[in-house]
């Protein structure tokens, strides 16, 4: 084996997620004891308090929020693993996740709604790949919008989530009247039995404003855009071999597509919540960077890898020292 096949094989296996969950520790420490935050403009839930006010911004929040984050990369790996999506090893997809949270120091601070749209959603999928042509899903199709529908009582704009479930579903050829009945019931019981205990009453629901003048710092709305427009270009590239993949790899992976498309979408509509969608960008971002290493037979491929790695660390540093994002 020459070296060029040496760096690819450890850039693609575990050696280099250690590295990367390291210089995470080391981020999360720094932007703790620097006290970098999170200013989300929504930072309200529909009809109970967000996620960012459940805890208060300090250490426990900041290690809460790492745990969320690198057990979304590990469960993500372990589906793949399951469900086979990404034909390898899904690795270099793990350490590309957690170097583009990195990258920017207000995702990996304290606890905030993004890192819970993140967790909600790679269990969203976890529960969703298991259905793949079953006749009998109607529990799991409850389970998974009754997920859906507890977590937009703390941020509304995550209702998004139900209508790209239902294309998931679709995908995975099991939406029947049965399942649709089930889907309806799983977003309305969490209401049902908030507003049953009184923790809820009509007066609770409330949703920020959308259309107010765009407050976000340029750094951030230019990471956003420049993650999204990389993941399309990748997406698309990756496309034109997927397409050869057996029908549940594709049903997987079309899942995927319909997730970046749709976050980019509310990305933009919900533009001064930038912070919120940045996680799930990041995430598909990953899947394809994921897709594009294992599917190339360059021997060079670690360059792209490796140009990755700088990218988010340089951007790390520019955020946290002089953007203060």
């Amino acid at each position: 084996m020459n070296r060029e096949e040496q760096i690819n094989n450890f850039l693609g296996g575990r050696g280099l997620n250690v590295i990367v969950l390291g210089i995470l520790v080391v981020a999360v420490i720094l932007n703790a004891s620097s006290g970098c935050g999170v200013d989300v403009a929504g930072d309200i839930g529909w009809c109970m308090p967000s996620c960012g006010e459940w805890l208060e911004q300090g250490a426990l929040s900041a290690i809460v929020n790492a745990a969320c984050i690198v057990a979304a990369g590990y469960l993500l790996r372990h589906l793949n693993h399951l469900h086979g999506f990404i034909r390898a090893n899904a690795s270099i997809s793990l350490s590309a996740f957690l170097l583009l949270e990195i990258a920017t120091p207000g995702v990996v601070s304290y606890f905030y709604e993004g890192t819970a749209m993140l967790v909600v959603t790679v269990v969203m999928a976890y529960i969703l790949f298991g259905t793949y042509h079953e006749r009998i899903s109607q529990r799991s199709t409850y389970l998974a919008f009754a997920l859906v529908g507890f977590y937009a009582m703390f941020q509304f704009t995550a209702l998004y989530l139900a209508v790209v479930l239902f294309l998931g579903f679709v995908q995975m050829r099991v939406m029947r009247l049965r399942n649709f009945i089930a889907m309806l019931l799983g977003v309305l019981t969490p209401y049902w039995i908030a507003y049953g205990f009184g923790a809820i009453t009509v007066d609770s629901f409330a949703v920020p404003p959308f259309g107010e003048p765009l407050d976000e710092p340029w750094p951030l709305i230019a990471t956003c855009a420049v993650t999204a427009l990389v993941t399309l270009i990748l997406m698309m590239s990756n496309m034109v071999r997927i397409i050869s993949y057996n029908a549940k790899r594709r049903a997987c992976n079309g899942f995927f597509s319909v997730l970046t498309v749709a976050t980019i979408i509310m990305a933009c509509v919900d533009y001064n919540n930038l912070l919120v969608y940045l996680p799930l960008l990041n995430l598909c971002l990953s899947l394809q960077v994921g897709h594009a290493f294992t599917i190339s037979n360059n021997s060079r491929r670690y360059i792209p890898a490796l140009a990755l790695c700088a990218v988010c660390l340089g951007v790390y540093v520019y955020n946290m020292f002089f953007a203060n994002l």
